[in-house]
């Protein structure tokens, strides 16, 4: 089984490695369905907070918390720069969104479609890729929050948020098998999922401010930056089996992202990007997962069973290996290798 805690100290040692150069740094978190991601990724969040916020209530009244006190000579950080290329959207496509529920008919199934971007009343961009709304992220200038038991220094990515809707998987070309085979690789708006990621570098390019502490929570509270934009990204409902808007928020106090996910080293279609726009920024850490697949067939068959998508454990087994093993086999036999990347057992 995975140790938490040993992973806690590793994520923070890759952010006290490069605190002075990277305002944050990602972690990737990989492996088949059933694997534990997204249940390691959220346990390791909250290690990682917790962390803080006891280092925050030991120092108590003396210490500069994030939010409270405004640190001094602070770099800043233009929501700008994280889409700077991404284009604007025409009126004939906004008009053909709009006119469909938010959905882009025409270019559900285009993996070469480039994202764009729309401005909204409050002033907060939306970035848009072939899944349409469902799939989108806001970049937003507006301050983060400064309540101090709201401070995450620690926010999970899941790649759960970019599964297409089901209202798009309609309008593929063979519409029965992509409900069929949601999940693959194909059923993701990778478009958006990477225009993210591209976000995310960005953000982590970002130079901290100068400051003389050597310690890691006192630096990365002292030069925090109150200005820096925010993220807002989908996150998946599994009562609703769909994207759920803006559940997940990266803003100022984010200095670990944490991404999960099935497809973070594929080595195709907009999936090969992924890892080598996060590896660029220097500051990288990948884990992937290796676990046998009788394992992962029974967490599997019991979570479809839970959400229920089967009416049994045995229909929860064989849609395992109709879908879900393939899937697992797919990313096995197609992974991005590099020296970077450490395998971990959670069996």
């Amino acid at each position: 089984m995975v140790d938490i805690k040993v992973l806690a100290n590793e994520a923070l040692e890759l952010l006290d490695n490069h605190k002075k150069d990277n305002y944050r740094v990602c972690i990737a978190i990989v492996g088949p369905p059933g694997s534990g991601k997204s249940t390691i990724a959220g346990e390791l969040c909250h290690e990682i907070n917790d962390r803080y916020k006891q280092y925050l209530e030991a120092r108590g009244s003396e210490s500069t918390l994030l939010g409270v006190t405004p640190p001094v000579n602070v770099s800043a950080a233009s929501a700008e720069e994280f889409f700077f290329d991404v284009r604007n959207i025409s009126p004939d496509l906004a008009e053909e969104m709009d006119s469909n529920n938010g959905i882009l008919p025409e270019f559900v199934e285009d993996t070469k479609f480039r994202p764009v971007k729309r401005k909204l009343e409050n002033g907060d961009v939306e970035i848009i890729g072939r899944g349409g709304l469902p799939n989108a992220f806001t970049i937003s200038s507006h301050a983060a929050p400064s309540h101090q038991d709201e401070l995450s220094i620690a926010q999970m990515v899941p790649m759960d948020g970019f599964h297409l809707s089901r209202k798009c998987l309609t309008y593929f070309h063979n519409p029965e098998e992509a409900i069929k085979r949601r999940g693959s690789p194909g059923t993701f708006d990778s478009n958006n999922f990477l225009q993210l990621c591209k976000c995310l570098a960005q953000s982590c390019l970002v130079k901290p401010s100068s400051c003389r502490t050597g310690q890691c929570f006192d630096f990365i509270s002292r030069t925090y930056n109150r200005e820096f934009p925010s993220i807002r990204i989908p996150g998946f409902d599994h009562s609703l089996k769909d994207p759920t808007p803006n559940q997940y928020c990266i803003n100022g106090h984010t200095r670990i992202v944490i991404l999960e996910g099935l497809y973070l080293l594929y080595d195709k279609e907009n999936w090969q990007d992924v890892y080598h726009v996060l590896q660029d920024t220097g500051a990288l850490q990948v884990w992937y997962i290796d676990i046998d697949d009788s394992t992962i067939e029974e967490r599997v068959a019991k979570r479809h069973l839970k959400s229920k998508l089967v009416n049994s454990l045995e229909q929860g087994r064989q849609k395992f290996q109709e879908n879900d093993l393939l899937n697992a086999r797919l990313i096995r036999q197609n992974r991005v290798h590099s020296d970077n990347v450490t395998i971990l057992r959670n069996d």
